[in-house]
């Protein structure tokens, strides 16, 4: 499961760095991010479902780490605003990282 969540991470950052470069996919790419980022919740809801008290350390632009548990990441993975102000995608492949 670690494995398939730092490839969904991967595919997201991948496509947020090109979506600057190609500005006639952008809607198609916009929605590709929104349906990655749902499936990336789903996977870490199938995480937290057998490991409840699992949480993930979020390092935020300003650099003060916060704790939160996998169900709340779940959450914050369908508000864009809070994908960006966390940097929620890089905390998500470190945590992953460092389970797998």
């Amino acid at each position: 499961m670690y494995q398939d969540i730092l490839t969904m991470c991967w595919s997201i950052k991948e496509v947020n760095k090109n979506l600057s470069d190609r500005k006639q996919l952008a809607d198609y790419s916009i929605k590709y991010l929104k349906n990655a980022c749902s499936e990336l919740a789903e996977m870490i809801k199938k995480v937290a479902s057998s490991r409840p008290e699992e949480q993930i350390v979020v390092i935020t632009k300003n650099s003060h780490k916060k704790s939160f548990a996998l169900r709340e990441v779940v959450e914050m993975l369908y508000d864009p605003r809070k994908i960006v102000e966390l940097n929620l995608i890089d905390n998500v492949d470190r945590w992953a990282r460092s389970e797998a």
